[in-house]
């Protein structure tokens, strides 16, 4: 298991071997450019198909356009051939692998990516595909409809899920960097675990989550709290943040979704915890339901089954404890894990099979006679079979 962070890091190598299997994909599907879309300017934005192609991650806050002034503030676009690559971004600083050309906005005078990219593809290319279009502004896919129309035969092909399907195996190297992230979360949760009092607050118990992740370099996705008892029904605040000021009393069943990353690659671990006091059999059978679908989910990922077969093991079991399906929060048992939530989704039906460096979250939340608990773990699936990431700490059995 790999501990120090500051060895762990993509090789420019790997860089090059991940475009080069892109082109193979391009030319297998009759496609002379892909135009790859990302948003970045927060803290775990839609960047991950750029990031793991290339490295770079667009920090800009996102902004409306303003005419005259700048445009596509925050957002990157990489347009690869079977000859180029080339990066088209508002980062006069960032130093791109495996590119062969980083084109800057004119952010003064109001260039578009649009403008770039048609200055890319200009007299060269026919088959024109689009990558990552749900980061896309309607403004910013009208500019980039126009760009390409002089030198496309037809109309742009979507391909959201290209560079997904070949991020969903990973690396050595990134499956270090997700052993990091899991060692960040577990001690997060074990600062946590200190504030689980009586007399905290929900608040009190984020904080500590995302102060020991922030000290070790990561950045927090999400903290979804959910806290069961005398005077909370464990349903979540209308709004943001999902965390409140209420105080946890004993007896009270807290939960939380906790998500961030290290360089780009994710945690997302569920966790649940009774307050200073034995759970009532109310609160035990809940938690037990969670985890033991999510453990029966773990033990059916093994190399040769498929998504099916993971999300049937979990599904089989909730259904015999008549577990209600569909009043689910989340209509899935898991989905991948790397450069953000992604695929395959755990869900029955699905035919994918289950592949080594595979890294897959596994999750539930139960929700029953009045109370609820959630679990997760994260994986890779490995020649001898699954295994956690990282051994992070269940809190609800610990004193």
């Amino acid at each position: 298991m790999h501990s120090p962070a500051t060895t762990v890091s993509i090789s420019t190598d790997e860089y090059e071997r991940r475009m080069a299997t892109l082109r193979e994909q391009l030319a297998d599907d009759g496609i002379d450019a892909v135009v790859i879309w990302a948003r970045g300017g927060g803290t775990v934005e839609r960047f991950a198909n750029v990031q793991y192609l290339c490295g770079h991650y667009p920090f800009f806050p996102i902004i409306r356009d303003v005419p005259g002034a700048w445009a596509d503030r925050g957002y990157a676009a990489l347009v690869v051939s079977q000859d180029s690559a080339v990066l088209c971004s508002d980062d006069r600083l960032s130093e791109p692998h495996a590119v062969t050309d980083h084109r800057v906005l004119d952010v003064g005078n109001g260039e578009t990516l649009g403008d770039l990219i048609a200055a890319v593809l200009a007299g060269k290319r026919r088959r024109i595909a689009v990558c990552g279009t749900d980061t896309m502004t309607a403004r910013q896919f009208g500019h980039l409809e126009k760009a390409v129309a002089p030198v496309c035969d037809g109309e742009l092909v979507f391909v959201d899920d290209l560079v997904e399907r070949l991020r969903s195996i990973k690396s050595p190297g990134e499956i270090a960097l997700l052993e990091h992230a899991g060692s960040i979360a577990d001690a997060s949760f074990r600062a946590a675990l200190e504030v689980l009092r009586d007399g905290a607050r929900e608040s009190d118990v984020v904080a500590a989550l995302v102060a020991q992740a922030t000290r070790r370099d990561a950045v927090v996705a999400n903290a979804f709290v959910a806290t069961f008892g005398a005077d909370a029904d464990g349903s979540l605040p209308d709004g943001a943040p999902t965390w409140s000021q209420r105080v946890l009393r004993p007896g009270d069943l807290f939960t939380v979704d906790f998500s961030g990353a290290y360089r780009g690659y994710f945690f997302d671990l569920a966790r649940s915890r009774v307050i200073d006091r034995k759970p009532t059999d109310a609160q035990a059978s809940a938690f037990a339901l969670a985890q033991d679908s999510v453990n029966a989910a773990v033990a059916a990922a093994v190399p040769g089954a498929t998504v099916s077969d993971v999300a049937k093991a979990a599904d089989e079991l909730l259904r015999a404890q008549d577990y209600d399906f569909a009043a689910a929060e989340f209509q899935a048992g898991g989905h991948g894990l790397g450069l953000g939530f992604e695929a395959p989704w755990i869900r029955a039906g699905d035919p994918r099979p289950i592949e080594v460096g595979m890294t897959l979250a596994l999750e539930r939340f139960v929700i029953r006679d009045g109370t609820g608990a959630t679990f997760e773990r994260n994986i890779v699936v490995t020649d001898e079979g699954p295994r956690d990431l990282y051994p992070v700490i269940d809190i609800w059995s610990e004193n």
